[in-house]
């Protein structure tokens, strides 16, 4: 059977697959990469930074109790994501508590990530009670300004032979010839 023109043959194939990247192992690469970025924005570790505190005074014991609730609401809100998607995940068990507040921390998760924390303070006071929501969000660590670029060592200092030629050169292009 003739060749056509385009038809590759075996031998050409196997040295495509030699030159390739098969050849060299970078099929069997794994996705190293894309796995630690996932496991982080899953990680409840890392760097928060305060996005906003709404403090409300003078609510009722109903408020008290819905405050996980307006928690969830004002996240959602500030996230721009529906409250269904988001979901608290407490910190420790029972929250400090004081005679007059109660200290406690979520976890702020959007499906699997983690968006940040919500810390939540309920002050009861004489004849009213207080909330104070912070939300603090997941974000990347500061990194301190860079200096500029300062050489440490000083350049290397030039050979005799090459101050040698450099104090010809100079003679001869005063002098008016060549070199």
């Amino acid at each position: 059977m003739a060749k056509k023109k385009g038809d590759y043959s075996e031998g050409s194939i196997r040295r495509s697959m030699a030159r390739g990247a098969g050849a060299r192992g970078q099929n069997a690469l794994n996705s190293n990469g894309s796995d630690a970025f996932n496991v982080v924005r899953r990680s409840t570790k890392g760097h928060y930074r305060i996005e906003f505190m709404n403090v409300y005074e003078n609510r009722t014991n109903k408020d008290v109790e819905l405050r996980i609730t307006y928690g969830k609401d004002l996240v959602a809100q500030h996230i721009g994501v529906p409250i269904d998607m988001v979901t608290l995940k407490q910190k420790k068990t029972n929250g400090n508590q004081t005679l007059t507040s109660l200290d406690e921390v979520f976890y702020v998760k959007v499906g699997q990530d983690v968006a940040g924390k919500l810390s939540i303070r309920t002050q009861r006071l004489w004849k009213k009670s207080n909330l104070i929501f912070i939300f603090q969000a997941k974000k990347i660590a500061l990194k301190p300004p860079q200096k500029a670029f300062v050489r440490s060592k000083g350049f290397k200092k030039r050979t005799t032979s090459q101050i040698a030629e450099s104090k010809r050169k100079g003679y001869h292009k005063r002098r008016g010839g060549t070199y």
